[in-house]
């Protein structure tokens, strides 16, 4: 596996439920964002798809080489993807042009959707899929807070 980063925008991200998974192999961190995407919102996780001149916000991780095969075998399974029926599930892992704050593109794993997946779902505003969570989390608080049960 060559040493390519990938791109996440979602359960994977610092403060997320899944940052765990990886945490301890991560060697760098960087902000960037994808060009021609979409973020929706699938309940507990977010999916990706193609859309023209919408960007999805996220992180470039950088992983300790040794770790790399590892920690892609992980997230295949995470996401459900098989790389020997690329196609076939609802994720396909491809390479996508990242667009990093300083301007700089790289070359990075990202997770792709398919949009047969995406029918009453809603996108995320913005791309950004933390932000998103946690206005979520303060609506549903909000709102149990007005229940008075």
């Amino acid at each position: 596996m060559t040493d390519v980063p990938i791109f996440v925008y979602g359960t994977l991200l610092p403060d997320q439920p899944n940052f765990r998974l990886w945490k301890d192999s991560i060697s760098r961190l960087e902000y960037g964002r994808i060009k021609d995407c979409q973020l929706f919102d699938m309940g507990a996780y977010p999916m990706l798809i193609e859309s023209k001149e919408k960007y999805v916000h996220g992180m470039l991780v950088f992983v300790i080489p040794e770790h790399k095969d590892e920690m892609i075998t992980r997230i295949d399974e995470l996401e459900g993807y098989d790389p020997e029926k690329h196609g076939e599930s609802a994720y396909n892992r491809e390479m996508r042009e990242v667009e990093l704050e300083s301007g700089k593109t790289v070359t990075a794993w990202v997770y792709l959707g398919h949009n047969k997946y995406i029918d009453q779902e809603k996108p995320v505003p913005g791309g950004k899929w933390a932000k998103h969570v946690a206005r979520k989390k303060k609506e549903h608080q909000d709102w149990w807070e007005d229940t008075n049960t």
